[in-house]
């Protein structure tokens, strides 16, 4: 299909109007056509246009990208934006990885409510990244691929050029002559996006003259299946999660579905928490493992920034719980302003006004022997016994903050008070929801 301004302008109008359009203007080719052909519409756009380049520093030539994309605005008056960033990848860490989320980030942090960035992707970029999704076995969700336009931070993030190929593309940026800067990197084939787009699409194409738009329409199924996923997900955890508890989940609840709801539920509720989703053999040892734990046991499964255990009939989500505060760690604290915890265990706050609080407690973390009498006439408790009638899970004792006056046990956190101090608990503690 021939690219034509007109046809980009025809795409756009079918979009929500944004208060504000961004593109986010490498330099290449891609971008140098999008921020060209939008340059000749401007005036039929329905809110103004403006461009934002990321220098990653990567290159050897970046200033010199930098410099032609100022240049290049400056020729079609465009406003420019440009954000350096300095990146310092972790060892093992994708180094394209982090610069595509640092890249995203920098460009959300300038946008504002209902603005909508446009990018160069095209269709040969969506048969890659469908190409990809494949090899790595991902579900529809991931070979539902790059969607036309899709609500991102604070607005929208579209993709107007989908459904032309890169060499319709290149077709048009040469009639209009157009000048770009080539990224050396493209051409490297120990990157995989690279091998497909020189070595695999090519040879599909020579067979499938349809590809990218076969591909797109298969890009589109699998969105339109991860949707009703989603809906679906919606429905049962709305049947299984504790209100107010979003970080749990009943296991009874879960056990009546069928495996594979059982699995797509899973997989929501961690996405839906703001966790990242574990592959398929994890979901599956949830299932098989912790689910069917003895009660009495306290199971745990582990992925990258992400934890699941059970504790009494529910499963606890969570992200990697921070390390346990030493045990001859002593802090002083006099009530008046709150008091910050170590290892991001939040705060200890009151609401009283009491004399022996204005004397000064200590907060500490060793439980070890602990016993505590929790009102009048009650037996003392061991602490292990205290947390089971309490129901605070077997992770979160060893963090739980202890309040003394002098060498007297007086509050275990907000959850009880120990003789001989009696009556409504004065502690709060305020911390992340899934430390309940």
């Amino acid at each position: 299909m021939a690219f034509s301004p007109q046809k980009l302008l025809d795409t756009l109008l079918t979009l929500p109007v944004p208060d504000q359009y961004w593109v986010a203007f490498s330099g290449g080719m891609d971008s140098t056509l999008l921020l060209h052909a939008l340059s000749k519409i401007r005036t039929q756009l329905p809110a103004p246009l403006a461009a934002i380049h990321i220098n990653h520093g990567l290159q050897a030539k970046a200033l010199e990208w930098e410099q032609f994309c100022r240049e290049t605005c400056a020729r079609l008056d465009i406003p420019l934006t440009n954000l350096q960033l300095n990146l310092r990848p972790a060892y093992g860490e994708s180094l394209e990885a982090q610069a595509r989320d640092a890249r995203y980030a920098a460009i959300a942090a300038r946008m504002k409510s209902q603005d909508m960035l446009l990018t160069a992707h095209h269709g040969d970029d969506q048969v890659e990244t469908f190409l990809l999704q494949l090899m790595r076995g991902a579900g529809v969700s991931g070979l539902a691929s790059m969607p036309l336009i899709r609500r991102w931070q604070p607005g929208w993030l579209a993709r107007p050029l989908l459904e032309y190929g890169r060499d319709e593309l290149r077709q048009w940026a040469e009639q209009e002559h157009l000048q770009w800067q080539d990224d050396p990197s493209n051409e490297r084939l120990n990157i995989r996006r690279n091998y497909l787009r020189h070595k695999v699409i090519p040879l599909l194409k020579e067979q499938w003259p349809g590809l990218i738009s076969t591909t797109g329409r298969s890009a589109r199924h699998c969105a339109e299946a991860a949707h009703l996923m989603r809906e679906v997900g919606v429905a049962d955890l709305s049947l299984v999660r504790d209100e107010g508890r979003p970080w749990q989940m009943l296991i009874a609840g879960l056990e009546v579905l069928s495996p594979q709801r059982q699995k797509n539920l899973l997989r929501y509720w961690i996405r839906h928490q703001g966790l990242p989703v574990p592959g398929h053999q994890i979901i599956e040892r949830i299932l098989t493992e912790v689910m069917t734990a003895r009660q009495t046991g306290s199971p745990l499964l582990s992925w990258k920034s992400g934890e699941i255990r059970r504790y009494r009939g529910r499963l606890y989500l969570m992200p990697t719980l921070p390390p346990i505060p030493a045990e001859d760690l002593r802090l002083h604290w006099d009530g008046e302003k709150p008091l910050e915890l170590p290892e991001g265990l939040g705060y200890l706050k009151t609401n009283s006004q009491a004399q022996w609080l204005a004397e000064g407690v200590d907060v500490v973390f060793r439980s070890e022997g602990l016993k505590c009498r929790p009102g009048q006439g009650k037996r003392n408790l061991s602490f292990k016994r205290l947390c089971q009638d309490e129901g605070i899970p077997p992770w979160l004792r060893p963090r739980l903050p202890l309040i003394y006056r002098g060498d007297e046990l007086i509050a275990i956190a907000d959850y009880c008070m120990c003789q001989p101090e009696s009556g409504e608990n004065p502690f709060i503690w305020e911390r992340h929801e899934w430390l309940r």
